[in-house]
């Protein structure tokens, strides 16, 4: 089998077309999830429920501890008291009693878990995700340089290409 021209060119354009088809759905998964951590105040990976019940008043340590496990389902990991409050660290969550009002309010933080598995990949805390990561990188560097060089003309990288990619420096070097 002999390697002409034509057939460089196809092969080249065959393997620049599919590696484009791969770093598109991993570009989708990283364009998403970035765009998540950045507004991260809006999408926030975990949500916040609030709640606020009325115990008896003036309770203390244990007889506290033991009217909220017979009236709510969430564990106490712990606990630390005061003089007019008991503070509640709770599985999922935060709280505190005031012994003079009665009132507890708690909050559970439930994750959301699309959101924090995105998240956890875009900031590579996934176990084998780097190797993905690794072959993106490469992949986009690939299609850099062999997209630099398949278009010919007036409209190729020497005539209208180079400006371009100057551009694109630029506007990283601005960021800088």
């Amino acid at each position: 089998m002999s390697w002409n021209k034509k057939k460089v060119q196809r092969w080249f354009r065959v393997l620049h077309r599919d590696i484009g088809y791969l770093a598109v759905g991993i570009t989708l998964v990283y364009a998403l999830s970035g765009f998540f951590l950045s507004h991260k105040n809006t999408f926030s990976a975990t949500k916040t429920e609030k709640f606020k019940i009325d115990f008896p008043k003036e309770l203390q340590g244990n007889v506290f501890i033991n009217h909220w496990n017979t009236n709510t389902s969430v564990k106490v990991n712990h606990s630390k008291e005061s003089d007019n409050q008991i503070k509640l660290f709770l599985e999922g969550g935060t709280g505190h009693y005031n012994k003079s009002s009665g009132k507890v309010y708690y909050e559970i933080y439930k994750k959301r878990p699309i959101i924090t598995f995105l998240n956890q990949l875009h900031n590579n805390q996934k176990n084998g995700w780097i190797y993905i990561a690794d072959i993106y990188a490469f992949s986009l560097i690939f299609l850099a340089i062999s997209g630099l060089i398949m278009v010919n003309g007036k409209k190729g990288f020497l005539k209208r290409g180079v400006w371009l990619m100057i551009l694109g420096m630029i506007l990283v070097l601005i960021f800088i």
